[in-house]
């Protein structure tokens, strides 16, 4: 009996450390993803300020609290923008162009508005990968000496 409960001791001890290397793994991923993803521009037009070349990689489709570049929302279904386009298409990414954003119903009826019913925002964009370095910003120039 001794014999018994020290083999399913065994077991359970090599099981949690396991399932503590999968967690600190997930942690280290997820980690690596939110550095990943603060480099990442977002904006509702074609072109990136500084950026002007880039090759598109695709479309890229997330969750959104509420505009595709809101830093303060709450995502609750899934990946944000960024970390959809950051799965897709790795380091990659350096911008998502010309997005958008919609309200889903929790429902079958269509929302008039969309904080008054149950639903989320879905938003899209472009995932593009810059073709250059970023053009310096200008400097001004000195006054001229009088």
């Amino acid at each position: 009996m001794r014999l018994v409960l020290l083999l399913v001791a065994v077991v359970a001890l090599a099981g949690c450390s396991s399932v503590d290397q999968d967690v600190a793994h997930l942690q280290q991923e997820q980690d690596a993803i939110s550095a990943a993803t603060r480099k990442i521009k977002v904006v509702a037009r074609a072109n990136v300020k500084g950026n002007p070349q880039y090759t598109v990689l695709g479309r890229a489709e997330g969750y959104c609290f509420n505009r595709p570049n809101e830093t303060s929302g709450q995502v609750i279904h899934g990946d944000g923008l960024r970390a959809a386009a950051y799965r897709e298409y790795g380091n990659q990414v350096d911008a998502i162009v010309n997005t958008s954003v919609w309200f889903v119903p929790d429902d079958d009826y269509g929302a008039y508005e969309p904080y008054d019913e149950g639903g989320y925002f879905e938003c899209a964009g472009t995932a593009v990968h810059f073709t250059r370095e970023p053009a310096p910003s200008p400097q001004p120039k000195p006054a001229p000496a009088s």
